[in-house]
This record gives structure tokens, C-alpha cells and sequence, in this order.
């Protein structure tokens, strides 16, 4: 599902406030009765081809990158286990992320009148991809170089801090790039995000060598690819 926010002001009336507010929770809008104004958050159903595109482009993106990837590293991809030897670090995670997200944006744009917003989903799903990667690789630097490099519960909860702090740092950035100006309602982060978005935390454990979570960044191409199909699905 996808979700297309428009501002509707409705001025005040004598005794309507109660009215407006019961109106409001019946259609899972957000009253704001200092504003005198209400958020309508129209839910479109995204159509299956749609859905075909956004997913077929970024599996071409991520596809290519990882394949890059490979050759880069010396893997080859012919024997398909090989592709479980592949090691991502930083760089290797933006690239892949990237790509999958680009190729995820560009096929659902493909035929579709709601270009911008697409685009403005890629940006938003792109910060969340990296910003969090990128706080996490020097909090962890600055644990290895401390007395408590060797505790665990430290570096497992300094990690998810930083990880919750970049999602919401990206959040925020992402939104200002999209509208500067701040004249629609901010993309705010929400549960499938969260759930979408694992790849930060499989990332980041990656990247901090957290043992047994860090084998879980074999499947990260494929958590990638879900993210830009997100993306190009997304109004």
C-alpha cells in the first residue's frame, strides 16, 4: 500500500469541533483543532504491474552492483555458493542499496503519473539505507579503540542507539531534501519501515563484526532488493 497526504483546512464552525473530531477518527484523519485543520491520508492500491516493475528493477540493480561487487573481489559468481563468500563493508552496502533502490524507482516509474513522489520515496528509502551505516562504522572504531572494545552488551547497545538515532536522522534529512520548503507533511517513519528497513540493523552488526548476527550479511542483496521494491511501489 502506499500513502498520498493532502492538507485540507476546514474552518471553524459553532459547535461543529466534536462533529469534525468524530468525522475525522471515522476516516483515519489527524485533527488538529489549533490549526482548525485535518490531514487526509488517501490510501491508493498500487496496481500489479506496478508492483512487477518496481521489483524487476531492483533486482536488475542490485544484480549488477553485487556482480561488480564480485569481480572486485575476485568471486566468482559462476558457481552459485560463491556468492555466500562475497563480504560487504561500508562502501559495498551503499553501492548495493544504491543500485537496488535506483533500479526499484526507475521501473516503477515506468508508466506511472506519480513520478515525483516515487522519487522522493527512493530519497527517503536511500537515507535510511546509509545514514545509520555511516554513524555506526565510527561509533564502532571509537569502541575498538577504547578499554572496552571486548564488552559485548556495550558494543551491541551502543550500535542500536546510533541505529535508531541514523533512521531518524535520515527521516529528517530525507525530508528536507524532498521539501525544503516544508510545504506538504513530513515522511514519518513508520512500523513497515522499521521491519523493511532490517538491513540497517543486519548492516551495522556486519560492520561492527558482532558475532553470529555478522553471518546474516550473506543475505543482504536480497533485503536490498525488498527495499527498492518499496520504493518504486510506493506513491
Amino acid at each position: 500500500m502506499s500513502t498520498q497526504i493532502n492538507n485540507t483546512n476546514t474552518p471553524q464552525r459553532p459547535f461543529s469541533k466534536f462533529k469534525s473530531l468524530n468525522y475525522a477518527k471515522k476516516a483515519h484523519l489527524s485533527y488538529v483543532p489549533n490549526k482548525r485543520s485535518y490531514r487526509n491520508h488517501n490510501r491508493d492500491v498500487v496496481e500489479t504491474h506496478t508492483k512487477i516493475k518496481s521489483f524487476l528493477g531492483a533486482l536488475t540493480g542490485v544484480a549488477l552492483s553485487t556482480a561488480l561487487v564480485a569481480k572486485n573481489q575476485k568471486v566468482n559468481l559462476s558457481k552459485p555458493l560463491n556468492f555466500f563468500k562475497l563480504k560487504y563493508g561500508v562502501k559495498e552496502m551503499i553501492a548495493i542499496s544504491g543500485m537496488g533502490i535506483i533500479g526499484g524507482v526507475s521501473g516503477g516509474m515506468i508508466g506511472s503519473d506519480k513520478k515525483k513522489e516515487k522519487i522522493n520515496e527512493g530519497v527517503f528509502q536511500f537515507m535510511n539505507a546509509t545514514v545509520p551505516l555511516l554513524l555506526v562504522h565510527p561509533v564502532t572504531q571509537l569502541i575498538d579503540k577504547s578499554k572496552y572494545k571486548n564488552n559485548l552488551p556495550l558494543r551491541i547497545g551502543a550500535i542500536l542507539v546510533t541505529l535508531l538515532a541514523g533512521m531518524k536522522g535520515a527521516a529528517v534529512l530525507s525530508n528536507y531534501i524532498n521539501d525544503p520548503h516544508d510545504k506538504v507533511p513530513d515522511r514519518k517513519l513508520t512500523l513497515m519501515d522499521s521491519v523493511a528497513n532490517i538491513d540497517d540493523a543486519v548492516g551495522a552488526f556486519s560492520v561492527a563484526k558482532i558475532p553470529i548476527v555478522s553471518q546474516l550479511e550473506k543475505v543482504l542483496p536480497l533485503i536490498f532488493v525488498w527495499c527498492g521494491y518499496r520504493a518504486g511501489q510506493n506513491n
